[in-house]
């Protein structure tokens, strides 16, 4: 099945499932029904801050506050007059919260940041199986016993920069805290994707996720899930 009819067929699936239009949905950002959803109320051990890192990767559309487009607002959310991607912002509260270190992961190319140009992108990748190259590696993930990941859903799975990520890391013996943003699609059943990966570490079943369109309460619901992992 080539992208594009994967694409239509997805889209076509979606409006279905979620009986409505698909105006303004993005694929990108996991729209569509619940696939699967973290119930664990699991806690970890009072974090050392300065043996935690908040590791994520976050694309925002665009980085200028005025005239967003609707796709463009989905994937963004303003602080201070500051454009921050979804996801980047939930690491942002995360860090500022637990006094963690923030690391972005980043690819080595550059990102379109056209959105059906970085939705087909997604998708292509996805379907290649691809591992895209990343600008930088953790440098010193020694030095940390516990790892936050967080990631938007792209097409109802991790971005491939994320498995590229899991798989050129050694988190053997680490604790691992999920966390993620989506468009409808909630945690797509990443959360059991991960702990396969990551065998060798401790996956907290207890992830986070929340919908681009509650962004406004992100600092609150954060809040109220680091209370619920005991921290």
């Amino acid at each position: 099945m080539t992208s594009t009819t994967r694409r239509n067929f997805l889209g076509l699936a979606t409006a279905v499932l979620a009986g409505s239009s698909v105006t303004g949905c993005s694929i990108i950002g996991g729209a569509g029904e619940v696939l699967t959803d973290s119930k664990s109320t699991e806690t970890v051990a009072p974090l050392d801050k300065s043996r935690t890192l908040v590791a994520y990767f976050s694309v925002p559309e665009t980085d200028d506050p005025k005239g967003m487009s609707e796709d463009e607002a989905n994937s963004t959310h303003i602080v201070d007059g500051k454009v921050l991607g979804n996801t980047q912002y939930v690491a942002q509260i995360i860090g500022e919260r637990t006094g963690a270190e923030l690391f972005r992961i980043e690819t080595a190319a550059e990102l379109p940041l056209d959105h059906d140009t970085l939705e087909d992108l997604a998708l292509e990748q996805q379907e290649a199986k691809a591992r895209p190259k990343l600008k930088a590696l953790i440098p010193n993930l020694q030095k940390y016993d516990t790892v936050f990941i967080g990631y938007p859903i792209w097409w109802y799975d991790l971005p491939m920069p994320i498995y590229t990520f899991l798989e050129q890391h050694d988190f053997s013996g680490k604790t691992i805290i999920l966390f993620s943003t989506h468009g409808g699609s909630r945690l797509s059943g990443t959360v059991d994707t991960i702990t396969e990966k990551l065998s060798d570490a401790t996956v907290t079943g207890n992830a986070f996720t929340i919908s681009r369109d509650d962004m406004s309460n992100a600092e609150a619901e954060v809040g109220d899930w680091l209370n619920s992992l005991g921290q």
